[in-house]
């Protein structure tokens, strides 16, 4: 048998280990069921229509306009005539609110509790005194028109080959990255069980007799990314279908992710980098479970929690993303799997630098993979000692 019939082997088992078609296609069918349920409720919420509040008015003469139409609100404006009174109003439920009104600018509105309508009621407020003093302005109804109007900036990137990144691409690319991180952070728990299980049940030496201990490890790393990946993707393909069907319950429109076909070979090229970084990073995690005894006391479990760091610093970035501390971080592997995706969709990259990155980023994987089988070979035969730093080192080294 070659060596690539053994780690596929080692793979197709390690991945029926951990995913249970069965069990999987249940949570996909719960998840969308609760969802439904869910959106089911919002929609009733939405058409239902609250009872109007009363609000007392004191001075609704010193406006200078008419009180604006709410219709989450039922103007009074004979109950008191005094602030002194109307807060009394308030105090005893007898009004939600009360609006107290100075001049033709400034009011106080007087609440018990904060509710959903004081919101549209000050926007209102606002609308009808800006309109008022349109109208006594001496221009025609078209100025007024457009002095009111806003001024609409559409925000394009170009990538490096000339073309455009639409939103559709965008939206697709971190959809993309999202996905390749949750593959991370959700199959770090299930490498470490993967690979310190045997250690705990004795029959690391019977595995090795069969197969290398990098045979294993690739075996390993290909089987438990894979099911991670199965388990990723049914949660990300469930939130897909949510968002396609759920909101036909409602008014919505169906949620689509729209991309152009121009805008395949940056997708591509996000979906590479993604994948590196997956790969990197579990074999990185691989080499650290091979050198833990008992996952459950072991301090070493902290560093499953390693490549946020690097993570978080690349997209703390993103608004800076043309610095030169962005650039460096997209071509240094250990963030590039972040800050170069990012760095795509905002700005212009140098082609030289998504070829260094790309590059530097593999080889960084084959260079972990191989740390990883040779840490294997000689960790996984260790019982109730887990070994020092230097002696993983010393190790590396010697492999």
């Amino acid at each position: 048998m070659t060596r690539w019939a053994q780690v596929r082997m080692v793979a197709q088992w390690e991945f029926g280990r951990f995913v249970k078609w069965k069990q999987q296609f249940i949570g996909l069918a719960v998840m969308v069921a609760v969802a439904g349920l869910g959106q089911g409720f919002l929609a009733l919420k939405a058409r239902s229509t609250p009872d109007a509040v009363r609000v007392v008015v004191v001075g609704a003469d010193r406006l200078g306009f008419p009180l604006p139409a709410v219709a989450e609100v039922r103007w009074d404006t004979l109950a008191a005539v005094d602030a002194a009174g109307a807060r009394v109003l308030v105090r005893d439920d007898s009004a939600a609110g009360a609006l107290l009104v100075r001049d033709g600018s400034t009011s106080e509105l007087v609440i018990r509790r904060r509710g959903a309508w004081t919101q549209p009621l000050e926007g209102a407020l606002a609308a009808a005194r800006q309109q008022r003093a349109f109208a006594a302005l001496p221009i025609t109804p078209a100025d007024r028109e457009r002095l009111a109007g806003g001024f609409t900036v559409t925000l394009t990137t170009v990538t490096a080959s000339g073309a455009q990144v639409s939103r559709g691409a965008r939206m697709v690319a971190l959809a993309i990255l999202a996905f390749g991180l949750t593959v991370l952070f959700t199959g770090f728990a299930t490498l470490f069980t993967g690979i310190t299980g045997e250690k705990q049940q004795r029959i690391t030496e019977q595995m090795i007799a069969m197969v290398s201990p990098q045979t294993w490890m690739d075996g390993k790393i290909l089987g438990l990314a894979g099911a991670a990946t199965v388990g990723a993707a049914i949660f990300f393909g469930g939130g897909y279908l949510v968002l396609r069907a759920v909101p036909l319950f409602g008014d919505g429109e169906p949620f689509a992710l729209p991309a152009a076909a121009s805008d395949v070979p940056l997708l591509l090229l996000v979906l590479l980098v993604t994948a590196l970084g997956v790969l990197m990073w579990f074999s990185f995690m691989a080499a650290v479970a091979a050198t833990i005894d008992d996952p459950n006391s072991s301090s070493r479990s902290l560093l499953l929690f390693v490549p946020m760091l690097p993570m978080g610093i690349a997209f703390s970035l993103l608004p800076k993303a043309d610095s030169v501390l962005a650039q460096v971080l997209s071509v240094v592997p250990l963030t590039s799997m972040g800050m170069l995706p990012a760095r795509l969709l905002t700005t212009h990259v140098p082609w030289w630098e998504v070829v260094a990155s790309v590059a530097l980023l593999a080889g960084t994987a084959w260079l972990f993979r191989r740390l990883a089988g040779t840490i294997f070979a000689t960790g996984m035969l260790l019982y109730g000692k887990e070994p020092s730093l230097a002696e993983v080192v010393r190790w590396a080294r010697e492999g």
